[in-house]
């Protein structure tokens, strides 16, 4: 089966927030009720002191979103294999990549997991590099064979059930 992919820094963006977005808010939900509950146990001038940090704890905020967005920006426009087009073969035994500029495959027994979310099949090579194929790109019955190979290749994954 072979599927021809092409991510944007659009599609970067979006699987970036959609992974760090979450935690990055309940981070801040919880320090905010903290600070909100200590700002009503104290007393008036310790008052003034919780409402300071609360102001400087949104500018902090506001610092990391915006500061992520461009680093991710850079990461993604530093990254040029990341914008090839590429199109991925997968077969029951490996997994052939080829982008503009490079091609290269790998066996399924070399995969050290494969994560599958709404939108995308991560594959991971380690524990740390994997490569990011958007579904968009899959027909339904691609993305069936697809889970199929890899359940056949009892590879270590987490698949989506629809």
């Amino acid at each position: 089966m072979t599927v021809e992919t092409h991510i944007t820094f659009k599609d970067f963006l979006n699987f970036n927030l959609k992974n760090s977005l979450p935690r990055l808010i309940i981070f801040s939900l919880i320090i905010l009720a903290v600070l909100g509950l200590n700002l009503y146990n104290t007393e008036i001038d310790t008052k003034e002191i919780f409402r300071s940090a609360m102001i400087w704890f949104a500018v902090l905020f506001v610092f990391i979103v915006v500061r992520s967005y461009f680093r991710l920006k850079n990461t993604f426009y530093s990254n040029k294999k990341i914008q090839e087009k590429i199109v991925y073969t997968f077969t029951k035994e490996n997994i052939q990549t080829k982008g503009e500029t490079f091609d290269g495959d790998f066996t399924w027994k070399t995969v050290y997991k494969v994560k599958e979310n709404k939108d995308w099949f991560l594959i991971y090579q380690s524990k740390l590099t994997m490569n990011m194929v958007p579904k968009k790109y899959f027909t339904k019955e691609q993305i069936l064979e697809l889970r199929s190979i890899i359940k056949n290749n009892n590879v270590k994954a987490k698949l989506r059930t629809t």
